[in-house]
C-alpha cells in the first residue's frame, strides 16, 4: 500500500456520561451475547432498499445463518407504522432493522411485543432506546457521525464480527454499503476497510479506489453500490431486493449485471424526462423551499428514485442554491413480501444544496432531519434521515399542507 492511502481515523468523542466509542463496542458485545442466549431459531430482518440496506441485511443474515439461525427478510423504503404493526403481529421473536428503524425507535418500542428481542443496526439520526429488549446499535449515540463515520453496513459488520470472527469475509460488503457516504473512508468504516484489505477481499487501485475481488466481476466498491441500489430500488416492484440479496449472498451472475444495466437505463431516461420538464416549467418556490412532483415519470419504480433525483437536481444550474429542494411521488399500494397498504401515500424527499448545507452545518439554518419529521408528523405522516438529506411519507391529501408547514419551519 502506497503512502497515506490508508490511515486509520477513529476519533474518540465523549457525549454526556460514559457515551463513548468504547461504550458502542460494549453494546455490540452485549447484543451478540443477548442473541446467543435468547434461544430463538429464526430472525426477521427488515431492511432499506438501497445498497447500504441490502448489504447490512446480507451481513446480518449471513452472520445469523452461520450462528445456526434461519432468517426471513422484508425490504422497505420507509418504515410505515401499519407495516411495522403487521410485522410485529407475528408475535415474540428476534427482529432486526438494518439501515432503517433508528429514526423510529420510539414507535418500535411501542409496538415490539414482550418476549421479543429487537436489534436496530443503523446510522441515521436517532434517540436512545428506553427498553432493554430494543437495542439501538447506532454510533450516532456514541459521538460518531452517521453521515461520515459509519454506514449501517459497517455497524452490521461490526456486530457480525463480534458475533464470530468467521464473519471477516463480510467486510467487503460493509465497504460497499459505506460507499454512499461521500469523501474518504473514515471512522468505523475504516475498520471494515482494514479487514477487507488484510484478508484480500478487496484490492487497492493506483487511483486510490478499491476493487471488490470475491463477489463476481472485480469492480469498484462504488460501482457495486450503484448496482445494488439500482436492483433494489428501481426494481423494487419487480423482485429487485431479493435479487440483490441473493447476489450478495451467493455472488453475482451475468444476469444480475444485465438486469442492473437495464434498470439503470430506465431510470436514466426517466431522470432526463423529469429534468427536461423542470427546466421548462421550473420548480415551485416558497420562502425557503422549492418543490416539484415527479409527474408520474417514475411509475413502476421504487420510491427511492425520487431521493436520488433530488440529489442529482441539487447540482443543476437552474435551481435556487439557498432553498431546500423538495420532491414527491405517489407510493404504489402494494409492499412486496408484505401486502397492500391501507392508505394512499406520497413519498417526500428533500435535499440541501451545498451553500445551504454549509449554513445548516454552521447552525444558521435548521436541519432537514428535524424539520421534515416535524412537518410530516403534524399531518399524520412520518420522516427520517440526515441533516442535509431526509425523506418522509404522508397521506396524499395532506401534501400541500405539509409543504406549507415545511416552508414555515425552514424559514425560522
Amino acid at each position: 500500500m502506497r503512502g497515506n492511502a490508508f490511515l486509520l481515523y477513529l476519533p474518540i468523542f465523549i457525549i454526556g456520561e460514559n457515551l463513548t466509542v468504547d461504550a458502542f463496542f460494549k453494546l455490540l458485545e452485549d447484543a451478540a451475547d443477548r442473541i446467543r442466549g435468547a434461544g430463538f431459531s429464526e430472525a426477521f430482518i427488515i431492511h432499506h432498499d438501497e445498497a447500504d440496506g441490502v448489504c447490512s441485511a446480507t451481513i446480518t443474515a449471513k452472520a445469523l445463518s452461520r450462528a445456526g439461525l434461519n432468517f426471513k427478510t422484508i425490504c422497505l423504503d420507509k418504515l410505515y407504522p401499519e407495516v411495522l404493526k403487521g410485522v410485529y403481529a407475528r408475535g415474540e421473536g428476534l427482529y432486526f432493522f438494518t439501515d432503517i428503524g433508528s429514526a423510529h425507535v420510539k414507535l418500535i418500542e411501542r409496538e415490539s411485543p414482550r418476549g421479543s428481542l429487537t436489534v436496530i443496526l443503523d446510522h441515521h439520526d436517532t434517540l436512545q432506546s428506553s427498553r432493554t429488549d430494543v437495542l439501538n446499535v447506532n454510533p450516532e449515540l456514541y459521538g460518531l457521525s452517521g453521515e461520515r463515520d459509519a454506514s449501517a453496513s459497517t455497524v452490521a459488520y461490526l456486530f457480525a464480527k463480534t458475533l464470530s470472527s468467521v464473519n471477516l469475509d463480510l467486510s467487503a460488503l460493509a465497504l460497499i454499503g459505506a460507499a454512499e457516504i461521500p469523501g474518504p473512508v473514515t471512522g468505523l468504516n475504516q475498520l471494515a476497510l482494514k479487514d477487507a484489505l488484510n484478508s484480500g477481499f478487496i484490492q487497492l487501485e493506483e487511483s486510490g479506489d478499491f476493487k471488490i475481488m470475491k463477489l463476481g466481476k472485480p469492480l469498484s466498491y462504488k460501482r457495486y453500490s450503484t448496482i445494488l441500489s439500482v436492483l433494489a430500488s428501481v426494481g423494487y416492484y419487480r423482485g429487485g431486493p431479493l435479487k440483490a440479496l441473493k447476489a450478495c449472498i451467493d455472488g453475482f451472475r451475468d444476469e444480475d449485471y444485465e438486469e442492473a444495466s437495464k434498470l439503470e437505463e430506465e431510470r436514466k431516461k426517466a431522470n432526463a424526462t423529469l429534468l427536461s420538464i423542470l427546466k421548462r416549467e421550473k420548480l415551485n418556490r416558497m420562502k425557503a423551499i422549492q418543490w416539484f412532483s415527479d409527474r408520474g415519470v417514475y411509475r413502476g419504480m421504487g420510491t427511492k428514485v425520487i431521493g436520488s433525483f433530488c440529489s442529482y437536481l441539487q447540482y443543476q444550474g437552474f435551481i435556487d442554491k439557498d432553498k431546500y429542494i423538495v420532491g414527491y411521488m405517489d407510493v404504489p399500494p402494494d409492499i412486496p413480501g408484505y401486502g397492500r397498504l391501507e392508505k394512499t401515500y406520497v413519498k417526500i424527499s428533500t435535499r440541501a444544496p451545498k451553500p445551504l448545507a454549509d449554513r445548516i452545518t454552521a447552525g444558521e439554518k435548521p436541519p432537514l432531519s428535524k424539520i421534515l419529521p416535524e412537518a410530516c408528523s403534524r399531518f399524520g405522516g412520518f420522516a427520517d434521515g440526515h441533516t442535509v438529506a431526509a425523506s418522509g411519507v404522508v397521506e396524499k391529501g395532506m401534501i400541500m399542507d405539509v409543504l406549507k408547514t415545511l416552508d414555515e419551519l425552514a424559514s425560522l
